[in-house]
């Protein structure tokens, strides 16, 4: 229910909301691309057979499209339900149920309402940035649970909000009749972004407690706009003690099946007039249109399932490049790196419970995107979809060129999507792999902050800097070192620093190669520690007392002092990132145009 999609919480993402409908029974699908990441949607899932990469069989399905054909096979498969009661616009049905729960506005999960009170209920991991927030060493909540016995015993969650499905249709027809033929793929773009935006105000209309938002699905040949009511009063009410979430597990469960408690209820509050407010004692339970009864009745495994839910985005409508790429390039390094960074968690964690309660949302977060990109990348391994889509693509190409219509619109499309993800490879991995690290040291942090002062001093219009200034940032240096358990950050900076330099040739940052050499495995793991251990001891970075000399400095000398060495390592990796970022980057003008054209081809095909 709470995923992070090359997450917010350690990448800073932003997220698309959506609902959608899919349907399963057992593994997961890792090349699905039916809809939009964190649209609402549905889908089902048979691993049994095998289907086209755009069939029915096996996906996810929009609510605007839960009609025939697509809806008379999920009947013929077992489904008992009428479409309207999934999705209705004009009255209650299930997907006003089924909500999208937002953490600061960055990650979001599914909940479901389960009483005309405002009663929802979640997975665990949706509500644990809450329990972990209101928790402390005298009340912890993530180790001994909270069930409030009345309303008035019900926590505020004041970074949670949600949002209630009201419509959701297609308005691509609407977008594409004021475009022109002739307008090139950018202008094309700005047009869209113009066109989305009045007709999000039009639904809008100052009605401020809902929120508009139109989403490109089918890789921007078809565009959904859906309307929600937005809710921003929301409260916990009942998590589960850690033993019974997390039995005998030392951190978070992720594998399947899990045999947990894995479950949290939170409510939805509103004004008394039924308007949308944040906390206020006056707020009452929200009354939702329609509510979910928990069947209590045993489930066989050969049941026909469906899930309605807000899933993250699938990968199915994307080529045998990105599947290469996916499996070459990225994958890879954001395994080791969310490693990397949830062992350094665990390793804080291990300190005091302050610190336990305090990162247990950064451990479930690096938790599910390790369990993510593994179980993403086994599923490209394990059913050979890059070969399995170029056998595809082949077909595909030899579909066109037997008409010269087609030939005319398709020939470039193939070409095009290897030449981008060619450019994306030469410099994916380094910027993977530096994100992760530059995002995630606090080390790093602080020497970013003396890497801006030099900065600006270096450039003699600047204005000078008072003692005020420099008081701020040595405060800012010091916050973060004094809440820093320096073993784990060097820990997860080493481990980032030999992810980089285990790298392929040509895709290791300059630097590292003049620190390290060219050694691997543990004669590489060695020189990387024993510089780390030098830094400990030299570098201003772990010292604010050196800290503070260096800024009580006069300018001209503060100008002309040596560097410390972990400032000129986050200097040098700062300009291998924005140097790799920008080469990447130029991968997108062949990809998006290729990709567009790629899925209406195929969908044809």
């Amino acid at each position: 229910m709470h995923h992070l999609d090359n997450p917010s919480k350690l990448l800073r993402h932003s997220l698309i909301f959506a609902l959608f409908f899919f349907w399963g029974c057992s593994s997961p699908a890792p090349m699905q691309e039916f809809a939009s990441k964190g649209m609402p949607s549905g889908g089902e899932t048979n691993s049994a057979e095998k289907t086209s990469p755009f069939s029915p069989g096996e996906g996810l399905w929009l609510m605007t499209q839960l009609s025939s054909p697509i809806f008379d096979e999920f009947q013929q498969k077992g489904l008992q339900l009428s479409a309207d009661s999934l999705y209705n616009s004009q009255e209650p049905s299930l997907s006003n149920a089924v909500l999208n729960i937002s953490i600061d506005g960055n990650s979001q999960g599914t909940g479901a309402f389960i009483s005309n009170r405002g009663l929802i209920l979640t997975n665990y991991r949706t509500a644990i940035d809450g329990i972990s927030g209101q928790s402390s060493p005298n009340k912890n909540y993530l180790q001994d649970g909270f069930l409030a016995e009345n309303s008035k015993q019900e926590i505020p969650l004041p970074n949670y909000s949600l949002r209630i499905l009201i419509e959701q249709k297609e308005v691509t027809e609407l977008i594409n009749r004021q475009l022109t033929d002739s307008l090139t793929y950018r202008k094309k773009n700005k047009q869209i972004e113009h066109i989305q935006s009045q007709l999000i105000a039009q639904r809008k209309n100052e009605h401020k407690d809902i929120e508009v938002s139109i989403d490109e699905v089918w890789s921007g040949n078809r565009y959904i706009m859906s309307t929600y009511k937005k809710i921003d009063d929301i409260r916990l009410v009942h998590a589960p003690q850690k033993s019974d979430a997390f039995p005998n597990q030392d951190t978070f469960n992720q594998s399947w099946p899990s045999y947990s408690a894995d479950y949290s209820m939170l409510r939805a509050y509103v004004a008394p007039s039924g308007k949308s407010r944040t906390y206020d004692q006056s707020n009452v339970p929200f009354t939702p249109d329609r509510h979910l009864h928990i069947d209590t009745s045993e489930i066989n495994s050969d049941d026909y399932t469906i899930t309605l839910g807000y899933p993250g985005k699938t990968h199915r409508q994307e080529s045998s490049y990105a599947a290469a790429f996916y499996q070459d390039h990225r994958n890879p390094i954001l395994i080791d790196s969310y490693q990397a960074i949830l062992d350094a968690a665990r390793q804080t964690a291990e300190q005091d419970l302050a610190a336990t309660i305090t990162n247990a949302p950064l451990r479930m977060s690096a938790t599910q995107n390790v369990t993510y990109f593994k179980q993403l990348h086994h599923g490209l391994q394990n059913d050979s979809i890059v070969t399995y889509k170029a056998e595809i693509e082949q077909q595909f190409s030899e579909w066109v060129k037997r008409d010269s219509l087609r030939n005319l619109t398709y020939r470039r499309v193939l070409p095009q999507l290897e030449q981008a993800y060619n450019i994306a490879s030469q410099s994916g991995s380094t910027l993977f792999a530096l994100v992760n690290a530059i995002n995630n040291s606090k080390i790093l942090q602080m020497a970013g902050i003396h890497h801006s002062y030099r900065k600006h001093i270096s450039e003699t219009t600047n204005t000078v800097l008072t003692d005020a200034n420099k008081e701020q940032l040595l405060n800012r240096h010091t916050s973060i070192l004094d809440d820093t358990y320096i073993k784990s950050q060097m820990q997860l900076l080493g481990d980032m620093l030999y992810i980089l330099s285990s790298l392929p040739e040509g895709n290791i940052p300059f630097h590292l190669l003049e620190l390290f050499g060219s050694g691997e495995g543990e004669v590489l793991r060695r020189k990387i520690d024993t510089y780390l251990a030098n830094q400990q001891d030299s570098s201003l970075i772990f010292d604010s007392q050196k800290a503070q000399a260096f800024l009580q400095l006069p300018t001209d000398s503060a100008r002309d002092h040596p560097s410390d060495d972990l400032v000129t390592l986050y200097q040098e990796l700062l300009d291998s990132y924005q140097f790799s970022r920008d080469n990447y980057s130029q991968h997108v003008a062949y990809l998006q145009p290729a990709q567009e054209r790629y899925v209406k081809g195929m969908l044809t095909f």
